[in-house]
């Protein structure tokens, strides 16, 4: 255990089939008063100023936050000696516990962006081609010649001599100008402009037989999260980001210039109906299949509405919309203190975090029988590329940390400077139901209670590094009833019961076991790191260079030292399952990168 971490977080698995919406008829209003406590440091950011600490003044491009409050901060001003009572809003809880209840209800993932590409670095090299508009207005892919053309570059800067032509332009006599390093290859890849130049139909030429046919909105979703992911990558240099961008606005140019006949791209195949395309050879590809093709059913919810929809509002296609049911009032501390007194820190800076990483499909989804290789498109079996959706491993959740330590960073521009709220602080808030049923307010009113069964929630930011751990505690239940008697009305308010086990909350017997085991306050064993992977050497420290554990994770099944094909790549460690009995990941290392085996999780296993 002691060469081990537990990633952040897990999945919980999808039932068979999504649930529907209750058709129970009774009604209730009324407020359910609850407490949520924290068991670790809690941020959420007062937005107000993304410079309220001097470490923004230090670096640049550096942001720093102060704790939520209703204190409007001034722009300019620091505020390391001045404090602030901290508040949770609303909406924060509000979204903790419908992520929670569609879970628990085997809801729709309601914040599912359906519309996400996947994109993931690619483990062959594109060949060079051209588009080819054709006289329906549709696009025909042929093969290309790519030949280096211009000045070299030199020191970091851009070739010079085609430096004012723009991507697509014609070269007389050398073919379609593709500039930067982003078409070419080896020694070659970075240090000329390429002109593509179409193959002709004679002998040992050819052009690709396929006739691979792309409509406009093919070849857009194909390149464009593409360079977009290039584009969000934190150390990408200035001329790298420059070519990119201009790719994209000559690409644009061309979809709307008729006139044009060609335009450069690099591509690669899975199968016959699986085309990547790419501005470079090098590069990524964005899969076919989007996280709501993959989800199916338990995407966003726009018609066939759930049980979570239903209670926290909806919006159909075509048009059916329901309100919200519920309401949460901003929560405020229960006890009275010193305004420093609230916080862990007067300040910290946090490892970087980005958003989540969805081309770690060892992580995001499920191994298939027999594979070594796995994407949200296709998967190698016995050395044989498939063609063949992937299966996403579930919902999201993060796991509870027993050791409250938070790493410290260094400022930088890929991180921020917090002020977090220290754990075993109390704050208190309303939940306010009208017109749902008894059943409705049971399951509310079991999340909202769940700590009492050792069950933690997850709040805030910077989750995880071990951060937002909440405990919720229903302090009482008060039913509102207005009745005609006597030719009056008359207003009651009536205490309902708070003392709910799982099952008389009519909450998923699918789920349960997985949820008490993510969200148990002692799942984790007290002395393992919560980390995301990570070298060895770096073992409670903050992370530095995260993705070489990534790379060190994938290997060949030839034995090379790096795979050429599709077929010989391999994935030599997956993440555990929600329920194993041991949920530890070998940190990388020498001996781990030479073969592999001091992680007891193979790819191929």
């Amino acid at each position: 255990m002691a060469d081990k971490f537990i990633n952040p977080y897990n999945f919980i698995n999808f039932p068979a089939q999504k649930a529907k919406a209750y058709t129970d008829t009774d009604r209730h209003t009324g407020v359910i008063k609850y407490s949520i406590t924290t068991e670790s440091p809690l941020f959420i950011p007062n937005s107000s100023s993304e410079s309220a600490f001097s470490e923004s003044t230090k670096v640049e491009n550096h942001k720093s936050y102060d704790f939520f409050s209703y204190t409007e901060l001034e722009a300019g001003k620091t505020y390391e000696n001045e404090y602030h009572i901290p508040v949770i809003p609303g909406s924060e809880m509000r979204g903790v516990v419908r992520n929670v209840y569609e879970t628990l209800t085997d809801s729709c993932m309601g914040v599912l962006n359906s519309e996400e590409y996947p994109v993931k670095r690619a483990p062959v090299r594109f060949k060079p081609a051209l588009l080819c508009r054709n006289k329906e207005g549709m696009f025909e892919l042929r093969d290309a010649f790519s030949t280096p053309v211009g000045d070299k570059a030199f020191n970091g800067k851009s070739p010079m001599e085609y430096n004012n032509w723009r991507n697509g332009d014609l070269i007389v006599g050398k073919g379609y100008l593709l500039k930067w390093g982003m078409g070419g290859t080896g020694s070659k890849a970075k240090k000329r402009y390429h002109a593509f130049s179409e193959k002709s139909a004679r002998a040992g030429e050819g052009r690709y037989k396929k006739n691979i046919v792309l409509s406009r909105d093919d070849v857009e979703r194909k390149l464009f999260p593409v360079i977009s992911s290039y584009l969000s990558q934190p150390a990408l240099q200035k001329n790298n980001k420059d070519a990119y961008i201009e790719y994209r606005k000559d690409l644009e140019n061309f979809f709307k210039d008729k006139k044009k006949q060609y335009f450069p791209v690099n591509y690669s195949t899975v199968g016959k109906n699986l085309v990547y395309l790419s501005p470079a050879t090098v590069t990524k590809e964005a899969f076919h299949n989007s996280l709501g093709m993959l989800a199916g059913e338990f995407a966003s919810c726009t018609e066939n509405f759930c049980p979570a929809c239903e209670l926290f509002g909806h919006i159909g296609k075509n048009g059916d919309s329901s309100g919200s049911k519920i309401r949460f009032t901003d929560l405020y501390v229960t006890d009275k203190r010193r305004p420093e007194e609230y916080y862990e820190f007067n300040k910290i800076t946090l490892q970087a975090l980005g958003g989540p990483k969805l081309g770690n499909t060892e992580f995001y989804l499920k191994q298939p029988d027999g594979a070594t290789f796995w994407t949200y498109d296709y998967q190698v079996v016995d050395g044989k590329v498939i063609a063949k959706p992937g299966e996403l491993r579930g919902r999201k959740f993060y796991w509870h940390s027993r050791n409250s330590r938070i790493l410290k960073a260094e400022p930088s521009n890929f991180n921020k400077t917090v002020r977090p709220v220290t754990g075993k602080v109390t704050f208190s808030g309303d939940l306010y139901f009208e017109e749902i049923s008894k059943k409705q307010l049971n399951q509310l009113v079991w999340i909202l209670n769940s700590g009492k069964e050792n069950l933690g929630l997850k709040l805030g930011s910077a989750k995880p590094l071990g951060m937002g751990s909440i405990v919720c505690k229903v302090l009482e239940v008060k039913e509102r009833r207005i009745a005609l008697k006597d030719g009056k009305l008359e207003y009651k308010v009536s205490p309902l019961t708070t003392a709910l086990t799982y099952e008389q909350a009519g909450l998923s017997v699918h789920a349960k076991k997985e949820f008490y085991k993510i969200a148990g306050l002692d799942s984790v064993p007290e002395n393992m790191e919560i980390s995301y992977p990570k070298d060895i050497a770096q073992k409670n420290k903050a992370i530095e260079k995260g993705y070489e554990w990534f790379v060190r994770n994938r290997g060949t099944n030839s034995g090379k030292k790096f795979a050429s094909e599709r077929e010989d790549i391999k994935i030599y460690a997956n993440l555990p399952n929600i329920l194993d009995t041991d949920l530890g990941m070998a940190y990388s290392g020498k001996k781990w990168q030479n073969n592999g085996k001091n992680n007891d999780r193979k790819g191929n296993q």
